[in-house]
């Protein structure tokens, strides 16, 4: 009727249930339904039914296997390991001890956690895994079923991989030739904004056929030689030629190669989402150096986790951490960081090689109202204010200005500050809480003014 048991909460301990019936039962029939709806992911392991006719008031005891044994055993048969088995059972449960536990569990609680991370593990060899090719992809439609091994287009193999050590160790052995190809391509178009074969999430029969064959040969076998050296790599692409050019490109170039396909130039697109907010922190003196621990919630509206799954609560970090690497960034799949998604960033729900680029009005009205870029401008404001403005713009540039950009922004501060005194902007609403009463809030307002404008520029965020 209206009783009802479930594992939830202990997924993959034991479990004991016993039912005791109203009445003795002198016929018995048993019939076992089993329905898996919710909690399909826990499954039964394994499990026994047993039945017994004594009477009395039979409860369910949360007892270890091998605790049971011993006890079910003559105390003279007990070995050491049993005997020390029971004792521990016995100190963790005893009505008498649960002060006594209650205070060594408050200290154990006060210990740092170790980190913890899933790791794959090898199957038994007597249990491997099944496996079929699925008809037309359709997983419902097992056909016949496929072993272990290496593509024969990749060549006669002296050692063929029969679990995943094996299968590591292959795909990072110098006489595999598709890993470093990958991998090269992918560094490739993460510095020139396209790679070598343009469908970098895609080496197969339907991938573009690569635009400098030669050279994804000869970058995978140096990658190889380098002992697998991304640093290496790194600096052998940013210091060619190839990569030094300059991005500017005459109408002619545009018309006959308008994505750059032959490097006649050098790259020009825009940095990825993360990277935006990074460099905001960078430039501003804001970034947090620290490396590892967990994530942060860096600000951003309240509204975007609250129409998420769960209604998940965003609570804004505070210190250091609010100016951490976009790489700590609580990331939740139903309600992904507002900024980034703006930049073309990923939501999380499936593995994205290759990001789409756009450019809109959106991304524009981020960096200037962002609470994030407010924040950013602000602190560049006060770095400009007491260094004259003559760093910012090399600091957002990373170049030296010319003289006319710099007659520019020096224009933009001086009309923004005779706003700020004549009464038609306020700055105590520009500037950060702790500077409201400065005396120097007007020009410090104004040079906030222009370091949004500035973080702003495309060239802030576009490499080339």
């Amino acid at each position: 009727g209206g009783t009802a048991w479930s594992t939830a909460r202990r997924n993959g301990e034991r479990h004991v249930a016993v039912y005791v019936f109203e009445k003795p039962i002198t016929v018995f029939e048993l019939e076992v339904k089993m329905l898996f709806e919710r909690h399909y992911p826990a499954a039964l392991g394994r499990f026994r039914i047993s039945v017994t006719a004594q009477e009395g008031d039979l409860k369910a005891v949360d007892m270890p296997d091998a605790v049971e044994r011993m006890v079910l055993m003559p105390g003279n048969e007990w070995d050491w390991k049993g005997t020390s088995q029971v004792m521990n059972y016995f100190l963790q449960t005893d009505p008498a001890l649960k002060q006594a536990r209650e205070k060594i569990a408050k200290q154990k609680a006060r210990l740092p956690k170790d980190p913890e991370t899933l790791v794959f593990s090898e199957r038994p060899a007597d249990n491997p895994r099944k496996t079929f090719r699925h008809h037309r992809g359709e997983y419902t439609q097992p056909k016949e079923s496929v072993g272990v091994g290496i593509p024969k287009l990749f060549g006669p193999q002296k050692k063929v991989p029969n679990n995943r050590l094996e299968f590591a160790r292959w795909l990072v052995n110098g006489e595999n030739p598709l890993t470093g190809r990958v991998v090269m391509n992918r560094q490739w178009e993460a510095f020139f904004g396209r790679g070598l074969v343009s469908t970098i999430e895609d080496f197969g029969t339907q991938s573009s056929a690569p635009s400098h064959p030669k050279l994804l040969d000869w970058l995978a076998t140096e990658f190889v030689r380098r002992k697998w050296s991304m640093k290496e790599m790194h600096k052998l692409i940013v210091m060619s030629a190839t990569y030094r050019q300059r991005s500017s490109v005459s109408p002619s170039q545009l018309e006959r190669d308008p994505k750059n396909i032959l490097l006649a130039r050098g790259p020009r697109n825009r940095i990825d989402a993360e990277m935006v907010r990074d460099v905001a922190l960078k430039v501003s003196g804001l970034l947090t150096d620290k490396i590892g621990g967990p994530s942060v919630f860096p600000p951003q509206p309240a509204s975007v986790t609250e129409i998420s799954y769960g209604r998940y609560k965003w609570n804004t970090s505070r210190g250091p951490d609010r100016y951490r690497r976009s790489l700590y960034t609580f990331a939740k799949r139903t309600a992904p960081f507002a900024a980034y998604l703006t930049f073309d960033g990923v939501s999380g729900e499936s593995c994205v090689v290759q990001r789409d680029r756009s450019n809109t009005p959106l991304q524009a009205l981020t960096l200037l109202n962002d609470q994030l870029f407010i924040e950013a401008a602000q602190a560049l404001g006060k770095l400009a204010l007491d260094t004259g403005g003559s760093q910012i713009l090399r600091q957002c540039l990373v170049r030296p200005p010319t003289a006319a950009e710099t007659r520019l922004v020096a224009g933009f501060y001086r009309q923004q500050l005779k706003r700020l005194e004549s009464g038609e902007l306020d700055a105590r609403k520009i500037v950060a809480p702790a500077d409201a009463k400065s005396s120097k809030r007007n020009e410090l307002a104004a040079w906030t003014m222009t370091a949004r404008a500035i973080l702003n520029f495309d060239e802030t965020i576009t490499k080339e």
